[in-house]
């Protein structure tokens, strides 16, 4: 049942970043500002996959020289700074997001690419930290 939810959850963002590029695009059209900012909302998406995880960002407009990646512990960090310009104005962002990863990365196996505004980061499979249950000693027992 999850898994549905999750797909539902998907196809709604999609559907709202469709709608979004829709409206920037008629208003670029006309000479106008952008109505929206669809990188605002950007949502870091955590996928598992069979090769380990995969995190992926849908970033309209968006090249490789406008975005940092960075991964620092167990955090990713994504950032990205835009602009727009037509006959009329100038709009410009910038936005952040971060993501707490799931496991500890080898960073020299992260791979990250971004293809017709979809930003693909692959995280190679990791090992999850073991639970380990530690025995408890009284102060009495010699070691």
């Amino acid at each position: 049942m999850s898994n549905l939810k999750s797909w539902r959850n998907q196809q709604l963002q999609r559907l709202k970043l469709d709608s979004d590029r829709m409206f920037n695009q008629i208003c670029s059209e006309f000479g106008l500002p952008s109505v929206c900012q669809p990188l605002m909302d950007t949502e870091l998406r955590l996928v598992e996959t069979d090769e380990g995880y995969q995190i992926e960002a849908e970033l309209p407009g968006v090249t490789e020289d406008n975005l940092e990646l960075h991964i620092d512990g167990a955090y990713l960090t994504l950032r990205c700074a835009f602009s727009e310009q037509n006959d009329t104005a100038e709009s410009v962002g910038s936005f952040e997001s971060q993501m707490r990863l799931p496991c500890k990365v080898k960073l020299e196996d992260v791979v990250a690419k971004l293809e017709d505004g979809l930003l693909t980061v692959k995280l190679p499979t990791c090992t999850l930290p073991e639970r380990r249950t530690i025995p408890i000693t009284s102060g009495d027992e010699k070691e």
